[in-house]
């Protein structure tokens, strides 16, 4: 009798544990990438994964004074330094702009990364790293960290290459 519950026992922290470890791989999760402040607002990069896959990345603004967003781009960086440019309006990646932020709120563009790689494995502008810039009414541009790619096509923020 007391192996039979002992077994009954272990069976069930056998499936308490699967159902747990399935439970913490579904569902969308964000991950910060980059996140950058400036004096009139706070400027983050977000990767988000659907069942443990990259589904999106989310460029988060959180204004820290009224702002109005009138451009965002993707700035390409070649192995040069130089410098090339694709508007996320015009290429479709987000819906919507202007964009207005009262103080002290924050608001998401969620960009399908589907989209973000077929822009750059197709487009025309060569490229080692990007950033996302983003620009205010006065023509003030904002721009995150320089991002990259590995081999997998998977975004990640590379190594600067100064220690110390």
């Amino acid at each position: 009798m007391e192996t039979i519950l002992t077994l009954l026992l272990i069976g069930l922290l056998i499936a308490g544990s699967l159902i747990a470890y399935k439970h913490r791989k579904t569902g969308k999760k964000q991950y910060l990438l980059s996140e950058n402040i400036f004096p009139q607002l706070v400027l983050g990069i977000y990767v988000q994964k659907t069942n443990g896959k990259l589904s999106g990345i989310i460029v988060r603004l959180k204004a820290l004074e009224d702002e109005i967003i009138k451009k965002v781009q993707l700035e390409l960086i070649t192995r040069k330094r130089d410098f090339g440019y694709y508007d996320m309006l015009e290429n479709k990646l987000i819906d919507r702009l202007p964009l207005s932020i009262n103080k002290h709120h924050s608001t998401d563009m969620v960009i399908a990364y589907s989209d973000l790689k077929n822009l750059l494995e197709d487009g025309d502008l060569p490229f080692l790293t990007f950033r996302f810039v983003v620009t205010n009414e006065n023509g003030k541009p904002f721009k995150s960290h320089e991002l990259g790619l590995n081999k997998k096509w998977q975004i990640m923020r590379p190594d600067s290459g100064h220690y110390n």
